[in-house]
């Protein structure tokens, strides 16, 4: 027999690891810390597009409500622009029915002015026929539950038109 081949060398094991003098145990991880460092991964995970998916909700929720009062802001400055402001009634939509908007226009009444004592009548109002407009929009979006709203109440000055006649 040659040592060549090692047929019929006595070979002796070599010992554990762990049992050998001054070697460090080498230990790895049992499946179950391994299936809570994943359920830990899971839930964090899971809270992490949670918070995320809270926050593009209420992006979503503050765009809308800034359309909103640039709508409402465009309808108020148009107002009196196109035809004398009257009162009445009116109600429309933006982008096709998703925001719907009432108007109502109705005549303000102001306190009586206390009369200054020797004034002529006409200087109680300044001397003008203006009179001041309560105007309310109502602007809604959202249909159901989630539904939206947003309220502007204002005032405007207007002059009546003439009075023609005998």
């Amino acid at each position: 027999m040659s040592a060549r081949t090692g047929a019929g060398v006595a070979r002796r094991p070599s010992p554990p690891l762990a049992s050998a003098p001054g070697a460090r145990s080498i230990r790895g991880y049992t499946l179950l810390e391994v299936m809570i460092a994943f359920s830990l991964l899971a839930i964090g995970m899971g809270l992490m597009l949670s918070i995320l998916a809270g926050g593009v909700h209420s992006i979503a929720t503050a765009a809308d409500s800034t359309r909103a009062s640039l709508y409402a802001q465009g309808l108020l400055d148009s107002l009196g622009a196109d035809r004398r402001l009257q009162p009445g009634h009116a109600q429309g939509s933006f982008e096709g029915g998703r925001y719907r908007w009432t108007l109502d226009v109705s005549a303000f009444q102001t306190p009586a002015a206390t009369p200054v004592p020797g004034a002529p009548p006409a200087a109680l109002n300044g001397g003008n026929d203006n009179q001041l407009l309560a105007i309310a929009l109502v602007l809604r979006w959202g249909d159901g539950k989630g539904g939206r709203s947003l309220r502007v109440d204002t005032l405007r000055a207007y002059t009546p038109p003439p009075v023609v006649g005998p």
